[in-house]
């Protein structure tokens, strides 16, 4: 009997052709040397991946098209497709479609749709931040920052960010001098603002209105100046300023619109708001968040390396005082000259740069204007465009130069954020490519997604606290061109954008990924741009299946399995009628071990005799294949076939794959049917040849 090998965990996925021989390295015996269209689950197994839900085709297949979520809260989430010049939205894997009563009748039954100013070849270098029922969108210098805002399911809106107070200014403000002017006198002005009701802001100063006076020394008792203005909606008070020196110090507050100054000594540690909009004359910023109440913004066309913060919670007023007050708006410069390209708020502001990862902060870990914050530099790795994810209290981002994935967090050793590059193991997928776009679903997988601009894609379970990071590939017919995650229910789904050719014509469908918690065979969505079915009483003829025409389809069948099937005219014809029904275009799972060494067994030829693998909520019928590439599908069982929906936890019993012994000995599975399968060990008993007798 040979030597008894088994591999219990496949946490750290397909690993590197250049790690074939580093058998000492710890992640070799948790490694594979093939894992296609799979994911690794969190506890060391793993499965082969879920499938894609057709949803719908993209309006403008001719130009680049993404996919940007919207999220008001877990009940209330959607995703947006934007193309050339347009925005349409999508919830629950349906677009929004205009009711038959809506209030305008030539938009009832049509897909909800807005206009918008982006050209498709900028959008993959639009940046969003999201506060409520507001998407915040910017691209450096092009366009000018803009709200997206959802006043119902059927009306959206997008417009300028406005950068000024929200509440107005008082207007018609008058002064008027009660008492003598007959000498030492001098020219007093006053400015009035608003303050608003419900959030306390303070609107811009008004006009500035002047009297003349008594000097302040020679001002007498019975002597004032009364102040008149307009009442402004929405104000609960308002604020009083007289200038010293040219500086409005604070004198008194008003619940009316009148106050009088009889001589109140201004103070000028509390001064008249000034205006201020950074982002006018086409100072347009590339990137924004929201961090310990206010709304930042980032990488101005003149100040790349800018850094621009609101008055806490007043997030469109980046007004300032003189002297500046702690809860002003705030610039802060990086050092050098580094283009800033995402903010993220974390227990710290972290500003990732082209060249270089910061952190800004107060000394006593709040943002104030005054005293400032500091920024300080925590690596020099660089990140690219593509937006950062944060899982747990890391952050997840691309290096500049596309190819290499990196987290990063705070180190209580060393005091400062620092992290480890993900993708050195699994290198080879990276290799001559440049990521386009990363999002993340949570749960139940903690599934890092990954699209490259050649149309590939990857996905890494990371968990950073058990040291998880693994990588497999997904492929599919067609090119993965965009990735985004949006909460429905329970769980995490990613939403697709991907271009397929259908009868000739490449066209660009948004796809989304389907449960892959499966307690049955029937149910088993597990095929790309797929639609499924449930009827009352058995049908054979299945249509709606105009985006596959053409196309050779597979069907999950009353958990049976149906293949070779074509579309003509949007329809499939069934061999024999059915109930539940996924059809969809197949993708293989495919499982390969790396190659079986013990020690100072490089080189020597192996025959694994037989193989033994552990399933679990699996179907049976898969296929394992041999040193010689012929592949041998596992019988269905006895169980299986008396009841289709039947999905097994057991081990499946021993059978011999391996052809001819060889040097580069592995286990090798796969899975062309669209049937659920986990594997949670595999092992092989082996035997190692002498080959110098052989």
């Amino acid at each position: 009997m040979g030597t008894r090998i088994t591999q219990v965990s496949f946490t750290r996925g397909e690993l590197s052709p250049r790690l074939d021989a580093r058998t000492n390295l710890e992640q070799y015996a948790i490694g594979l040397k093939s894992a296609k269209n799979a994911i690794i689950h969190q506890e060391g197994g793993i499965s082969n991946r879920m499938g894609l839900e057709y949803c719908g085709t993209a309006k403008d297949s001719s130009n680049f098209v993404r996919v940007i979520r919207f999220v008001f809260n877990t009940e209330q989430t959607y995703m947006l497709e934007f193309g050339h010049k347009y925005i349409r939205f999508l919830k629950d894997g349906a677009y929004i479609i205009y009711p038959d009563d809506y209030e305008t009748a030539n938009k009832r039954g049509q897909i909800v749709e807005i206009e918008s100013p982006y050209n498709a070849d900028d959008l993959p270098l639009l940046k969003c931040s999201r506060a409520g029922d507001i998407l915040t969108l910017t691209c450096t210098g092009k366009y000018p920052a803009k709200n997206l805002s959802r006043y119902s399911h059927y009306d959206w809106k997008l417009e300028d960010a406005v950068f000024a107070p929200d509440i107005t200014a008082p207007t018609g403000l008058t002064a008027k001098w009660t008492g003598k002017t007959d000498s030492n006198t001098r020219t007093y002005q006053y400015v009035v603002t608003a303050v608003d009701e419900e959030t306390n802001e303070e609107s811009k100063r008004s006009s500035v209105a002047s009297v003349t006076g008594h000097r302040e020394a020679n001002w007498l008792v019975d002597e004032y100046v009364t102040l008149t203005w307009t009442a402004v909606s929405g104000a609960s008070e308002y604020n009083v300023y007289r200038s010293v020196n040219g500086i409005f110090g604070y004198i008194g507050t008003a619940e009316g619109t009148t106050f009088t100054d009889d001589n109140i000594e201004p103070d000028l540690s509390s001064s008249a708001p000034i205006l201020k909009n950074p982002f006018a004359d086409g100072q347009s910023p590339g990137c924004s968040c929201y961090f310990q109440q206010r709304k930042i913004y980032g990488n101005l066309p003149d100040s790349p390396q800018a850094i621009v913060a609101s008055q806490t919670a007043a997030i469109n007023n980046f007004n300032i005082s003189r002297p500046l007050i702690a809860t002003d708006a705030i610039t802060i410069n990086i050092d050098g000259n580094e283009e800033v390209r995402h903010l993220i708020p974390m227990k710290d502001l972290i500003v990732l740069t082209a060249d270089s990862e910061w952190m800004v902060n107060g000394a006593d870990g709040i943002i104030q204007a005054n005293p400032a914050p500091a920024a300080v530099i925590q690596s020099c790795y660089g990140s690219s465009h593509v937006e950062p994810i944060v899982s747990g209290s890391m952050v997840i981002f691309v290096q500049s130069g596309g190819s290499v994935v990196r987290d990063l967090g705070y180190d209580l050793m060393t005091d400062k954020y620092d992290g480890d590059e993900l993708s050195l193991f699994s290198n080879h997928l990276f290799e001559g490519k440049e990521v386009r776009c990363q999002a993340y679903a949570k749960e139940p997988y903690r599934l890092v997604f990954e699209v490259f601009t050649d149309g590939t894609a990857v996905v890494m379970t990371y968990n950073k606290k058990q040291k998880l990071c693994g990588w497999t590939r997904f492929e599919t017919d067609g090119k993965f061109l965009w990735v985004d995650v949006i909460r429905e229910g329970l769980e995490d789904i990613a939403y697709f954008v991907i271009e397929r050719e259908v009868n000739g014509q490449k066209l660009k469908y948004i796809e989304r990924t389907k449960t892959r918690i499966i307690n049955d065979a029937k149910d088993a969505f597990l095929v790309d741009s797929g639609l499924s079915g449930s009827f009352s009483t058995p049908v054979t003829q299945i249509s709606g299946l105009d985006h596959l025409e053409g196309k050779t389809v597979i069907a999950n069948v009353n958990g049976g399995i149906v293949e070779g099937l074509v579309v003509e005219d949007g329809q499939i014809t069934l061999p024999k009628p059915a109930k539940t029904i996924v059809v969809g275009l197949p993708y293989e799972f495919d499982f390969e071990t790396l190659n079986i060494e013990g020690e100072n067994t490089q080189g020597l030829k192996k025959i694994v005799n037989c193989v033994t693998v552990k399933i679990h909520k699996s179907r049976e019928d898969f296929q394992f294949v041999g040193s010689d590439g012929i592949e041998y599908r596992h019988a269905r069982s006895d169980a299986s076939i008396n009841d289709a929906g039947k999905l097994f936890s057991t081990d499946i019993s021993p059978m011999t794959v391996m052809a001819t012994p060889t040097a580069e000995a592995t286990i090798h599975l796969k899975q062309s049917y669209p049937l659920p399968l986990t594997i949670l060990s595999v092992s092989g008993s082996v035997d190692v040849q002498d080959n110098e007798n052989n």
